[in-house]
């Protein structure tokens, strides 16, 4: 059964982990780009609400075993809406952190809120005001002093992304994202072997 939060209809968790066919739509029927994904779901959903409508941080209290919380925080820009739900939705059900900003300037604002080092950037290609994702990996960088891993995501196949992304050392997902493959290369770069 779905549920409607905020105007966007959200699948229970355990069609996220089983399910290799779900979607998030907003009530226009767009479908979100992030979904169609599998994977387990891993760690546990914090709270287990959605994103509020502000970008807020989301955080969960680790175990002890857990690394620590730094290593954990996934920074999510996308001036989607229902994407930036969707994306936190599935990384806290995979036990990470999120910190989430619809824009390059909101995601001024929001990092110095971070709860220290960011482990990974999550960005759209395109955003607002034409800002782009490489600038908000720019950006999360030049705050921590140093290299963050970064994955974009976009619909635009052109092989100039490609190489943009490469040449930032980040790396690229094409839309709409699959979420086996997206979770591999979140831990993967989290984990430093991405």
């Amino acid at each position: 059964m779905l549920e409607t939060v905020r105007g966007v209809l959200i699948p229970p968790p355990s069609a996220l982990v089983k399910n290799p066919m779900v979607s998030l739509t907003n009530d226009n029927a767009k479908t979100a780009s992030v979904l169609a994904m599998t994977g387990d779901a891993g760690g546990g959903s914090g709270d287990g609400g959605p994103v509020d409508g502000g970008g807020a941080l989301r955080r969960e209290d680790g175990d002890g075993g857990a690394p620590d919380e730094a290593s954990r925080l996934v920074i999510v820009v996308d001036d989607d809406r229902s994407i930036v739900e969707g994306l936190a939705l599935l990384l806290e059900a995979w036990g990470y952190d999120v910190l989430t900003a619809l824009s390059l300037s909101e995601l001024a604002q929001r990092l110095p809120q971070a709860p220290g080092r960011p482990g990974l950037v999550l960005a759209d290609h395109f955003l607002p005001a034409g800002g782009t994702g490489a600038q908000a990996v720019e950006m999360v960088r030049a705050h921590v002093g140093g290299p963050v891993p970064a994955l974009i995501l976009t619909g635009d196949t052109m092989p100039e992304r490609q190489a943009e992304a490469a040449a930032m050392g980040c790396r690229l997902l094409h839309k709409p994202v699959q979420i086996g493959p997206l979770k591999d290369m979140v831990d993967a770069l989290m984990s430093g072997a991405g």
